[in-house]
C-alpha cells in the first residue's frame, strides 16, 4: 500500500475524528497530567556554570547540581515517563487489534505486554538519545526506523522486545522518507509551539512576579502541547503500522 507523508495524516487525522471523546479522555490521563506535572514541578536540568573560569572546577560544580537535581526530581521524572509510555501502549492496543478493544480491555493488555513494550522503548531510546544529543537530523533518523517498534509489541505477541526493534528497521526501509517526515514535523511542531510557553513559565515564576494562577495556565498550556504532540506520533503510529504490515 502506498505510504507517503499526507496518507499518515490522513489516517491520523481521520481515527482522531472518528473517536476524539474517547482519545482526548485517554490522552489527558496519560499525556498531559505527566506533562503538566513535569513543567510546574521540575526545573530544567542544571546547565555548567560559565561564571566559574576553571574548567575542571566547572564541570565539578555541574556535576554536584546535576547529582542533586537528579536526586530531588528523577524518581518524578522516571514515574511521569512511565505514565507516558502506559498511555502510548494503551493507544497502540486500541487500534491494532481488529476485535477493537474497550479502553478497559486495552490496558488489562497493556499491563500483560507493558515489560516487554517499554523494555523496547529503553533500548530505543539509547542510540535516539544519544543522536539527538550530537546532531538532530541522525537522531530523528533512527526515530523514523524505530518507529513501528512500539506498535509491533503491542500487535504481535509472539515477538520479542529486539525483535521489534529489528522488524521495524526492516519495515521501514521502503517508507524510510515520510517516516522521517512525519518525526520531524511532531517533533519540530511540538518543540516550536511549547517552547515560547516553558520560557514564559519560568519568566512569570521568576522576574515575571511568580503569580502562580499565571504559572499554573501557562504550564498547563505547555501540557497540553505536549499531550498533542504524544498523541499525534502514536496516531499515525498506528497508520504507519497498518499500511506497511499489509
Amino acid at each position: 500500500m502506498k505510504i507517503d507523508f499526507a496518507s499518515l495524516l490522513r489516517d491520523a487525522w481521520a481515527i482522531f475524528r472518528k473517536d476524539r471523546d474517547l482519545l482526548l479522555r485517554v490522552a489527558g490521563v496519560f499525556f498531559f497530567v505527566p506533562a503538566f506535572a513535569l513543567v510546574l514541578f521540575v526545573p530544567p536540568t542544571p546547565a555548567p556554570d560559565t561564571a566559574i573560569a576553571d574548567r575542571q572546577a566547572q564541570a565539578e560544580a555541574w556535576v554536584t547540581a546535576l547529582q542533586g537535581w537528579v536526586g530531588n526530581y528523577g524518581l518524578g521524572c522516571a514515574i511521569a515517563y512511565l505514565v507516558g509510555y502506559i498511555g502510548l501502549a494503551v493507544v497502540f492496543a486500541l487500534y491494532l487489534d481488529d476485535r477493537r478493544p474497550t479502553v478497559a480491555e486495552a490496558m488489562r493488555r497493556t499491563a500483560v505486554i507493558f515489560p516487554r513494550f517499554f523494555l523496547a522503548m529503553l533500548v530505543i531510546s539509547i542510540p535516539t538519545g544519544a543522536a539527538m544529543y550530537l546532531l538532530l537530523l541522525p537522531g530523528l533518523y533512527l526515530m523514523s526506523r524505530f518507529f513501528l517498534t512500539g506498535p509491533i509489541v503491542i500487535a504481535d505477541r509472539s515477538v520479542g522486545a529486539l525483535g521489534a526493534i529489528a522488524r521495524s528497521w526492516q519495515r521501514t526501509r521502503r517508507a524510510q522518507f515520510a517516516l522521517l517526515g512525519v518525526v520531524a514535523f511532531v517533533y519540530l511542531a511540538g518543540m516550536l509551539m511549547g517552547q515560547p510557553f516553558l520560557l514564559l513559565g519560568q519568566w512569570l515564576a521568576g522576574k515575571g512576579g511568580n503569580n502562580p494562577v499565571a504559572v499554573a495556565i501557562t504550564c498547563a498550556l505547555a501540557g497540553f502541547v505536549a499531550m498533542a504532540a504524544q498523541l499525534a506520533s502514536a496516531l499515525l503510529g498506528v497508520a504507519a503500522y497498518r499500511r506497511l504490515a499489509r
